[in-house]
């Protein structure tokens, strides 16, 4: 679960994006816990999310899209400090 809104936060990623790996290592630079969700797995959420990835869920709400850095997710997330 995520401190924000107690909503749980989901990262869609697929396996071998800079992009993806670059999400996560701002959610974690930010001490946001979150699941991460391969979308190559499932041909649902592939053809769903497809090359949008990253994408970042609180619930079944789309907070971000393609580069989330750590500036970002303290906008989307509305973390306020230093970083």
């Amino acid at each position: 679960m995520s401190e924000v809104d107690g909503a749980a936060l989901t990262l869609y990623s697929r396996a071998g994006c800079h992009l993806c790996e670059d999400a996560e290592a701002a959610l974690d630079a930010l001490n946001q816990p979150f699941t991460r969700t391969d979308i190559g797995t499932d041909p649902d959420l592939e053809a769903r999310y497809g090359w949008d990835v990253p994408v970042l869920l609180r619930g079944e709400v789309v907070l971000a899209k393609g580069v989330i850095n750590v500036a970002r997710l303290r906008r989307v997330l509305g973390l306020t400090g230093p970083g």
